[in-house]
């Protein structure tokens, strides 16, 4: 099978027209039969042919307002024509060609029960007559830290996820041994595969296939967080040809745990895979989107802080000026319930005030206490999480077109509606969570997400909200307590 869609779509249509022509044969419709005769010597020999031809063009008209019909129409597409040809008809549309189909699936049969055996031999010869003159190429990427729910996942224009096991043998450098080459398949949770037929005398789409192959590793860390990468090396062959290495696009390695990607997960991947395809090449979106993906390939989560606050205020800073109380602002209007708007503001702010510890190079003992006042006492991995998620979230709701892409301009007529100014003055973490009184404030509410996938934490939704631009939801993220006086506590993360 060299064309997974143009078969299943063929195969629906077969499927949903067997079960017409076995409803009208059950109601009481039949078959009418031919006498033909064949001469063999001095003998004359008679046989009943049934007329299923004529059966099911009596029936055409009600057979192409079938759901299938279309689908499979589309897929078939100018490839009617040369099997039309091959089959000896005249014509070059779809229609005629799925009713040949047909007709050569129930050549002489008297049941319109689908013959599976059939249908594969019938298909086989479409495939030969779209394909002649063509080779069957495949490029090959190994994705480590993903393994999907199901065998396959399809992302459109010949692009797809597959289980390791549908790609056999599994790919490997040519110069490898048989156990080294067992042992580079292993590593490979996932592959992403472009498959292409070409002329014989046409190139591989090497360079098509990395760009695309790196877009969808965004698209899938864009989705959640997760531990997802590209292997240096990928693969490629003509027909049934040796899998040949193909250096791929160097990518950081991914932080966080194995994903599993489901079935649910599918429609929601490939409206990013779509937007980031589309996404304009240059302007504030691709900054942002650009600092983002910097930021998932650093070595920890803090060293990632710089790229996710630049990311951010080309998304929220219209002005190119703004000071961060007013992006902190901005984003709390647009990922927060109103009531909790000004301390998620000042989680953000929080968030600019860390990145000075983190250039300095560390947080020693006898800058504890400054960084208590500044940042409060959460440890910083938990504040560039929730950075992370925010930016993550506001990202695909541009690219999905759930959000304007004007984010600055969509906060600012919130805030105007519900009456807050757009400009404040910043206000010290440590005003609040330092000093006396510490221990007895109230809990930090959440930071708010636009609410689409889950992340790796295990979320409490508490449902959309009713005045935003989109649905809103709020992840919790429980506090990390640091003894101020315990030099190590703030030392190790940054």
């Amino acid at each position: 099978m060299r064309n997974r869609a143009l078969h299943d779509a063929l195969r629906n249509f077969a499927l949903e027209a067997a079960a017409r022509l076995v409803r009208a044969t059950d109601g009481g419709a039949e078959i009418e039969f031919a006498l033909d005769e064949r001469n063999e010597g001095s003998a004359t020999l008679y046989r009943y042919r049934p007329l299923t031809a004529e059966f099911i063009a009596a029936r055409w008209t009600e057979l192409r307002t079938l759901p299938g019909f279309d689908p499979a129409a589309r897929s078939l597409g100018t490839g009617a024509r040369a099997y039309l040809r091959r089959r000896g008809e005249p014509g070059a549309d779809a229609e005629p060609a799925l009713r040949v189909m047909l007709e050569r699936l129930y050549e002489d049969s008297t049941s319109f029960v689908l013959p599976e055996e059939r249908f594969d031999r019938v298909y086989e010869g479409v495939e030969r007559a779209l394909y002649a003159g063509t080779v069957h190429a495949s490029i090959v990427a190994p994705l480590v830290g993903l393994r999907l729910e199901g065998a396959r996942v399809d992302l459109g224009n010949e692009l797809s996820l597959v289980d390791v096991a549908l790609i056999a043998p599994a790919p490997a450098p040519a110069w490898l041994d048989r156990e080294e080459e067992r042992d580079a398949g292993s590593r490979a949770t996932a592959y992403l595969v472009l498959e292409r037929d070409l002329s014989s005398d046409a190139p591989l789409p090497l360079g098509e296939a990395r760009l695309r192959f790196r877009a969808t590793l965004m698209a899938l860390r864009m989705l959640d967080r997760g531990g997802v990468e590209l292997a240096p090396l990928g693969f490629s062959r003509v027909g049934e040809a040796r899998w040949q290495p193909l250096r791929l696009d160097p990518t950081g390695r991914g932080r966080g745990p194995e994903r599993m990607l489901t079935g649910e997960d599918a429609k929601e991947l490939r409206e990013l895979l779509d937007g980031l395809e589309s996404a304009p090449r240059q302007g504030p979106l691709a900054w942002a989107l650009d600092r983002f993906e910097m930021g998932l390939e650093r070595e920890s989560d803090v060293e990632a802080l710089s790229d996710y606050l630049l990311a951010l205020r080309a998304l929220l800073d219209r002005s190119r000026g703004a000071e961060p109380a007013t992006v902190a602002l901005r984003l709390a209007a647009l990922c927060a319930e109103e009531e909790d708007r000004r301390a998620v503001q000042r989680r953000i702010e929080s968030a600019f005030a860390l990145e000075p510890f983190v250039v300095e190079g560390g947080l020693g003992t006898a800058r504890g206490e400054r960084y208590v006042e500044a940042v409060g006492r959460h440890g910083p991995q938990v504040l560039v999480r929730e950075l992370e998620d925010a930016l993550r979230h506001l990202l695909a709701g541009v690219l999905s077109e759930e959000l304007d892409p004007d984010l600055a301009g969509l906060a600012d007529e919130t805030l105007l509606r519900t009456g807050e100014p757009r400009e404040t003055q910043a206000l010290r973490f440590g005003d609040d969570e330092a000093g006396e009184g510490a221990e007895s404030a109230p809990a930090r509410p959440p930071l708010a997400v636009v609410g689409r996938s889950a992340p790796v934490v295990e979320p409490r939704w508490s449902g959309p909200r009713t005045d935003g631009p989109a649905a809103m939801h709020r992840l919790p993220h429980p506090p990390v307590d640091l003894d101020p006086d315990d030099g190590d506590g703030y030392s190790a993360p940054v």
